[in-house]
This record gives structure tokens, C-alpha cells and sequence, in this order.
């Protein structure tokens, strides 16, 4: 009776605002606190013409109670199909900037499964002619598909790939089945470990395919390369590089290699050095397939491209930061057990005076400025992520100087950095405490 006339006197509640553009810190943390067990069933059909890659995503997920819920999509309105629940009745969903919200009444406390068609833009879907590949990192999956684009909601991935008959493919997981069609072919690939959302990542087209086993690991190096010498030539460096610097992590942590499988592919003129996806690593094809008459400098930039990469998979994707305010960290611990690595493989380098030269003016000059920062900088927005790549996390964060290294020591105090012990039993303790399945909200 009271609840009548209060709704007589005040009205029906007003409905909640829409989220804000781009991933915010309070939605970040909301959805950390109430969501879990997130799982993705994916599905993208990628033409062999420019027309946009369609699809379909599954999106399972435990509830701690029965609320409204936001999932990301940074597209158009009408990129967005149907909406169905776990029954296949349509939802009535609301579709805002970024965002696509699920109504209280479509969900419940405890398991649920939401699916969405889709029409996926090409911010994140690089097309070169015959191939493309995917690159998330750091809030660019949402570009793609529905999901929760943020890196401590980590979830387990089951993609199938419709792609043409003549192309290959290559994902975090390993092939589970290929279906020929009659001009195309679909490819399953088995579920993923939990990773974040920035870590999940394909490619298909027109590749060629190399492949080595080391130390009981079987490994596939995807490329486009067509000089058949260069490759020849440089192809078991390149698979002796990973397996030595795999061998090393796992002595050094005392933890196995933490994913299903060691694949990766030599892009060209790829964007970045390398891109750690677990299982399906990029790299750019120039600092793989080096020249006859490669310095000693190239070399050892590959050997530690290589190793920079192979230590993310326990530093960056095994363990990850809760949020991107933290990017640093991943990148230091990387930077720092790539130095680790290669080292002995050079004997004849002065590391420390190579290391003092690569860093040190860098890092410096850019310290010196105006618009210099600390290393771990704040980030109210994940769509803000990309602008704390630089000189400070890199050159500087990664300093191994006597002076420099006591006061980044300083900033990682500061700013609640773990230190990871010396003890490969007491190393392998801490580093799965620092698990984020495991973790509590973002604070």
C-alpha cells in the first residue's frame, strides 16, 4: 500500500543513465565485483573480399545478482542483429555509444548466456589484401564483437573461423576441427585458458607455415615471406630462440608454460615489434628474417624481441594487471627478463654498457621535459590506455642502473608493484597469488 502511493505521488523511477563512452574505471569495478566465470563462444565469417567480417558471439557469465548488465561494442547501432537469450527468445536491449545494456529482466543470480549478431568494424581487423590479422590490445576487442572489454574480466575463448578454402588460420587455441564447404572452410579451435580481452587474437589468409619441435614442444611459425632462402636460412634460430627462452622462464619461475601451445606469425610491416597473444604471438617479419649480413646488433635485437615476448606469457598473460594504469609492469618485467635471457647467449656484448646506452637517453630526455609523469600514471577510461605507451614504461621503468634501479624500486613501493623472490618454489607461490581468476575487485 505505501509502495502504491509513494509510485502515485512520485512517479515511476526514473530509468538508469546510459554508461559513459569508452570503458570506465567505475564501470570496470562494478563489473569485477558482480561478474564472473566469463566464457565466449565466437564466430567470425571473414570474406575473401574487403565486405565486413560478420559474426555471432555467445556470452556466458555467472551474475551475482539479477541487475541490468553492460557489455561493450564500440560500432554503429545497426551493426548489432539479433539479441537472444539462452532460450533463443529476442532481448530487448538497449544499444548506447560503446555499449549494449541487458535489462534486469533478461537475467538472473547465477549462470547466464547472452547471444549477439554482429557486424564487426575494422578498427582492429588489419586486411592486407589475401590475410588479416587481429590486434585487441589495449581496448580494441569491443571493435570486433559484444564483450567485456576490460583486462581482469578474463575469460575463456571457443572461436570458429569461416574463412576461404585456400586460406590457413592461426589462434590462441589449437585446431580442433576443419570443415571443408564448398567455398570455404570452417576451422574450430579448442577453448582457451582465462585471458583478458586484449589477448585474444587470430589471423587467416594466404600463409605459409614452418614448423620445429624443441624440447618436447612443437611449434609452427606462420609467414608470408617468399624468399624461400631467407627463411630457410633463418628459420632455426628463430624456433631456438623460443624454446631457449622458454627453457629459461621455467627454471627461473618454476612454472610451466602456462598455454596450450607456442604458435606465431612473421607479419609484414607489422606495427609494433611483437604482440603477446598466448599461443599465437606477433611479430614483425623484418626483426625475425634477418639479412646474410646481419649485425651483431640485429641479432641480438631478435634474440630479444623473441625473449621479450616468450617472458609476457608468464608476465602480462598468466599474470595480469587488473587495469591498464598498470601496463608498466608487465612491460618492465618483460623488458627486464629479456636482458636475463640473451645475456649468456652474447658473451662477448658489454650488457650493461649496451643497456646504459639503449635507456638512459631515452629514458632521460623524456624525464627532463614538460610533460613528464610517473611510470604509473592514472587512467579514468580504458579508451585513455594507448597514451601511456612510451619512453617512461619502456626505457625508464626497464633501467637496470644501480641509481636508477633504487628509485624505480621507490616508484614500485609506491605505487603496491610485488617484488617476485629468488626462489623458483617461492617464486611459483607468488606469482599464483597474483593470478587475477583469483583476485578481488578493482581498488
Amino acid at each position: 500500500m505505501i509502495s502504491a502511493l509513494l509510485l502515485a505521488v512520485l512517479g515511476p523511477a526514473a530509468p538508469a543513465p546510459p554508461p559513459a563512452p569508452g570503458v570506465s574505471l567505475a564501470l570496470a569495478r562494478h563489473r569485477s565485483a558482480t561478474i564472473s566465470e566469463v566464457r565466449y563462444g565466437v564466430e567470425f565469417i571473414v570474406p575473401e573480399t574487403t565486405a565486413p567480417v560478420t559474426g555471432t558471439v555467445t556470452v556466458g557469465f555467472r551474475l551475482f545478482k539479477a541487475e541490468a548488465v553492460v557489455l561493450d561494442f564500440r560500432a554503429p547501432p545497426a551493426n548489432i542483429g539479433t539479441v537472444r537469450d539462452a532460450s533463443g527468445h529476442p532481448i530487448m536491449a538497449m544499444v548506447t555509444e560503446d555499449h549494449i545494456t541487458i535489462p534486469a529482466s533478461s537475467l538472473r543470480a547465477g549462470a547466464n548466456r547472452i547471444t549477439f549478431d554482429f557486424t564487426a568494424t575494422d578498427a582492429a581487423l588489419n586486411r592486407r589484401g589475401d590475410y588479416l590479422y587481429a590486434l585487441f590490445v589495449p581496448d580494441r576487442a569491443s571493435t570486433a564483437f559484444p564483450c567485456f572489454d576490460q583486462p581482469d574480466l578474463k575469460a575463456r575463448y571457443r572461436l570458429t573461423l569461416t574463412i576461404p578454402a585456400a586460406w590457413r588460420a592461426v589462434a590462441n587455441g589449437g585446431m580442433e576441427s576443419s570443415d571443408s564447404l564448398t567455398s570455404t572452410k570452417r576451422i574450430r579451435f579448442r577453448e582457451t585458458a582465462p585471458i583478458s580481452t586484449y589477448l585474444f587474437s587470430f589471423a587467416a589468409g594466404r600463409l605459409f607455415t614452418e614448423e620445429a619441435d624443441r624440447d618436447g614442444r612443437h611449434f609452427t611459425m606462420y609467414h608470408r615471406e617468399t624468399d624461400s632462402a631467407k627463411v630457410a636460412r633463418n628459420k632455426d634460430a628463430i624456433f631456438d630462440l623460443h624454446a631457449a627462452a622458454i627453457r629459461w622462464l621455467e627454471d627461473y619461475t618454476g612454472i610451466k608454460y602456462p598455454f596450450e601451445k607456442f604458435d606465431f606469425f612473421a607479419i609484414p610491416a607489422f606495427q609494433f615489434g611483437g604482440m603477446e597473444h598466448p599461443g599465437a604471438v606477433w611479430y614483425s617479419a623484418g626483426a625475425l628474417f634477418l639479412d646474410q649480413t646481419a649485425t651483431r646488433n640485429q641479432l641480438l635485437g631478435r634474440a630479444s624481441v623473441i625473449s621479450h615476448e616468450t617472458a609476457h606469457m608468464w608476465f602480462g598473460d598468466l599474470v595480469t594487471m587488473r587495469w591498464f594504469n598498470d601496463v608498466w609492469m608487465k612491460e618492465v618485467f618483460a623488458n627486464f627478463m629479456a636482458g636475463k635471457i640473451v645475456g649468456p647467449s652474447f658473451p662477448d656484448i658489454n650488457h650493461d654498457l649496451r643497456f646504459f646506452l639503449a635507456n638512459h637517453p631515452t629514458a632521460y630526455g623524456a624525464d627532463r621535459t614538460m610533460g613528464t609523469n610517473p611510470i604509473r600514471q592514472p587512467l579514468d577510461n580504458l579508451r585513455e590506455a594507448g597514451q601511456l605507451y612510451g619512453a617512461i614504461i619502456y626505457p625508464e621503468g626497464t633501467d637496470r642502473d644501480a641509481p636508477a634501479r633504487t628509485h624505480h624500486r621507490r616508484r614500485c613501493d609506491a605505487a603496491g608493484a610485488a617484488r617476485i623472490p629468488r626462489r623458483p618454489q617461492v617464486r611459483k607461490r607468488h606469482l599464483a597469488r597474483l593470478d587475477l581468476d583469483s583476485r578481488p575487485a578493482l581498488s
